[in-house]
């Protein structure tokens, strides 16, 4: 028996902030990125709160949050013992936020009323997630970390928020739902209504993302990533991720690759090696069809081809680097991780809803194509 349901509260459109007017007498934990504090933004969030409410801000937030962010935090929050918790930012942000929230969950009994989170870039999803990526920075590895207690009660989807999104992060953010929603339509636990929502994100982010990353005020283009984005989250959170995420946790790791980035550089060659997989192969072509890249009645590995052509198409649309040495990774370098990458991309959590379960010589062979 499946269950399919939704435990976030999903706000959108004008006045979504107001959701911050509700707290009377309470200890807010604010988590966000440090370049948002003092912004017209903050000053946005900061206005909605009641004069009751005690607020402490925790702004530590760096990429790929270590072990020992997380851990700053949890210190935070074990000296003001908050109520409420709001997270505001990007996946860095959010996801840090998450962690802190679990291992104070565990090791106090103090009640966290509410988590609410407020994403300012559009790729994550992680507002709607159960999870969490948590990067040891002394054995190079990304850690993604699934449980239900991590996903927040509340998402704000307020799209004024990422109109200053820099045209890179907007890409490779959006990159990065395009990869959510290809990776949850063939992931093990894929349903007729994850796909649905994968078909859409798929469809928003091509008729959209072109115009977020050349038009960064276009509010209509922004609000529909901001979307995408967040329809993206829902469907890998139900349906499970695959091999182009498990590699590309590693690769983050290693190089410093930010994470929409490395994805897209795999996305065209875990979709190759995917559709040798018949349900995954049908899946993929009609896909293409589906958003006019290939004729109806074309034979599915062609239909395929056009799918991967179109991909590649977009990320070059968007001034981004298709492999490592276009990134600036020594090929030596790269290469000489190989076996060690592909090792602990077999051991990711994102790893057993793959629809095939590739060796570690097989992700080897994948992770290489993107080199040089």
């Amino acid at each position: 028996m499946d269950k399919w349901s939704l435990k976030p509260a999903i706000y959108t459109g004008e006045n979504c902030l107001s959701r911050l007017e509700q707290f009377e007498q309470e200890k807010i934990c604010l988590v966000c990125d440090p370049y948002f504090i003092g912004t017209e933004n903050f000053d946005r969030v900061m206005q909605q709160f009641a004069k009751s409410v005690q607020i402490e801000i925790f702004s530590e937030i760096i990429p790929d949050p270590p072990i020992e962010t997380v851990a700053l935090g949890v210190e935070k929050m074990c000296e003001m013992s908050p109520t409420i918790v709001i997270a505001i930012g990007g996946g860095s942000a959010i996801d840090t936020a998450k962690a802190m929230l679990m291992v104070y969950q565990k090791t106090t009994t103090n009640e966290i009323k509410k988590f609410i989170a407020i994403p300012t870039t559009s790729g994550t999803g992680s507002e709607v997630t159960s999870v969490t990526v948590i990067t040891d920075t002394k054995k190079k590895i990304k850690y993604p970390i699934f449980h239900p207690d991590l996903i927040p009660d509340e998402a704000l989807l307020e799209a004024t928020f990422v109109t200053s999104c820099p045209p890179n992060i907007t890409a490779y953010s959006g990159m990065d739902a395009l990869t959510h929603a290809m990776e949850a339509m063939v992931a093990t636990k894929s349903t007729t209504y994850t796909d649905a929502l994968a078909e859409k994100v798929i469809r928003l982010v091509f008729e959209n993302l072109k115009t977020c990353y050349a038009e960064g005020d276009n509010l209509f283009a922004r609000s529909k990533m901001h979307e995408a984005s967040c329809l993206a989250g829902i469907a890998f959170d139900l349906a499970g991720l695959g091999i182009c995420h498990s590699i590309a946790h590693q690769v983050g790791a290693n190089f410093k690759v930010p994470h929409g980035l490395a994805n897209l550089m795999l996305l065209p060659h875990v979709i190759e090696a995917n559709a040798q997989e018949e349900c995954a192969m049908k899946k993929y072509a009609q896909l293409s069809r589906n958003l006019g890249f290939a004729r109806e009645n074309l034979p599915d590995t062609l239909a395929i081809s056009k799918l991967k052509k179109e991909i590649t198409q977009l990320s070059k649309q968007l001034h981004c680097p298709l492999t490592l040495k276009e990134f600036g990774i020594k090929e030596k370098i790269a290469s000489e991780r190989a076996v060690e990458i592909s090792r602990n991309a077999k051991n990711d959590a994102t790893y057993p809803s793959n629809p095939i379960h590739f060796s570690e010589i097989e992700l080897e062979r994948v992770y290489r194509k993107i080199i040089k």
